[in-house]
């Protein structure tokens, strides 16, 4: 309390030296000419209720008189509700205008937009608010500022989050049929591509899913479709068609979810199915769960397979520095290109690709080591074959070696290994491509 009243009398000074009078707002008897204070904790967020009621209350008493309204028509579709006795209904803020039950309106919707005719325009009893369950009060025509229900048809595919248009006649409703096509088709067009496989977006309202795509396409994260409102079992079937078309694109059979609810049948079916449903309310978290199950899948994915990924590389022999000529055969090389890695399959090129074995062990300066690049000079491996090679009859150090790639080990790499590859590699695996004439 003594910290708390050393900040004020300091704060109600600076004040003075700019010539405002300023109090706390509960011992204000005099706000003509006095402004209130209202002190508030950016940390544990203790007083931002006073301050929004202290707002509110000035805009109903002493500010009442100030407050004008605006001619233009501007209302915000909140939620999409299921209502029983009412069917498909939308909350709605209206900022601006008056609404009667009859009006034609337009809203977004996720096919395009809805042109449809109010049935009712609801609000809640006194003391209760929009969201509650309960019995609504009917009106015949509201004036804004008001939070309200309204009841229509064909509002079961509404966006949330998007504006919601009046119009009189053809004219105003093509206009706004034409603003809505527009936001939906930029948004589609900038983040969604449906050629290629990608994660299944849902979102609350419109505003946040565009929030959380921009976020995507920052990370290089690919998405296939977007949606807006509760996961249902049909949205779980949609992100099935990644796991359908390809086992490698497991990371991509999952939806995430921001600020929405996951519907019991479709979680009971995604689970059934192995579908990932990532659920958070702060975006930066649904990336890192979806980052690390990628990286999850990946690793996976490399154990599955094993040697199968063979990495490029060219080699030449040193010479002279042959130090056993049956299996295992024991050479020293130097890597004039790409990456040399244990479990590398080396074949002679230049005789008919010769099939030189597995690479089992590197030694550089003495020192056992997974992998070498040209930058590290001259090392040491050992080659296990079936004994049917042997260096000095069929090749010696004349002859190029060289890694033995195929069609399936590039995939794998471009699947799984990225991240490893250099630049330089990818150059190496086009000059292997021509050498095995892999297409």
């Amino acid at each position: 309390m003594q910290h708390f009243e050393t900040q004020l009398q300091k704060t109600i000074l600076a004040f003075a030296e700019l010539g405002i009078n300023v109090q706390l707002y509960w011992e204000n008897e005099s706000v003509e000419d006095t402004l209130s204070l209202v002190p508030t904790s950016a940390i544990t967020g203790e007083g931002l209720s006073d301050l929004m009621y202290y707002l509110c209350n000035m805009g109903q008493t002493s500010e009442r008189e100030k407050l004008t309204e605006k001619d233009n028509f501007e209302c915000t579709v909140l939620e999409v509700k299921v209502i029983d006795g009412h069917g498909t209904t939308i909350d709605v803020v209206l900022t601006n205008g008056l609404l009667k039950v009859g009006d034609t309106i337009v809203v977004s919707g996720m096919g395009g937009p809805i042109v449809t005719t109010i049935r009712a325009l609801l609000t809640p009893q006194p003391m209760k608010e929009l969201r509650v369950k309960g019995d609504y009060q009917h009106h015949q025509k509201i004036k804004g500022a008001m939070g309200i229900k309204i009841s229509a048809p064909g509002l079961e595919s509404a966006i949330a989050g998007s504006e919601l248009f009046k119009c009189s006649n053809d004219a105003e409703i093509a206009d706004a049929k034409e603003q809505i096509e527009g936001d939906l088709i930029d948004i589609l067009e900038k983040y969604v591509d449906k050629t290629q496989d990608g994660v299944c977006v849902q979102a609350s309202t419109i505003g946040s899913l565009e929030a959380l795509l921009e976020f995507l396409l920052q990370s290089k994260i690919p998405v296939a479709s977007v949606n807006i409102g509760p996961i249902h079992r049909k949205d779980v079937i949609k992100a099935a068609t990644s796991k359908l078309n390809d086992r490698a694109k497991k990371e991509f059979a999952t939806i995430l979810a921001f600020d929405v609810r996951v519907m019991p049948d479709a979680q009971k079916f995604a689970d059934e199915e192995g579908i990932k449903i990532f659920t958070a309310n702060i975006i930066y978290h649904l990336f890192d769960e979806f980052t690390a199950y990628v990286e999850k899948c990946k690793l996976e994915r490399k154990a599955e397979d094993g040697n199968k990924a063979v990495f490029p590389c060219i080699l030449e022999m040193v010479k002279d520095a042959c130090f056993n000529t049956r299996s295992p055969i024991v050479i020293g090389v130097n890597v004039k290109e790409g990456v040399l890695r244990t479990g590398t399959p080396l074949c002679v090129p230049d005789k008919g690709c010769l099939r030189l074995g597995v690479v089992q062990s590197i030694e550089l300066n003495k020192k056992p080591v997974n992998q070498v690049r040209a930058s590290h000079g001259s090392v040491a491996i050992k080659i296990i074959n079936d004994g049917s090679v042997m260096y000095g009859r069929q090749f010696d150090d004349k002859n190029q070696i060289c890694s033995m790639i195929t069609r399936d080990s590039i995939d794998l790499l471009k699947l799984n290994y990225r991240d490893e590859m250099l630049k330089d590699d990818w150059v190496t695996v086009l000059k292997l491509k021509k050498i095995f004439g892999i297409m």
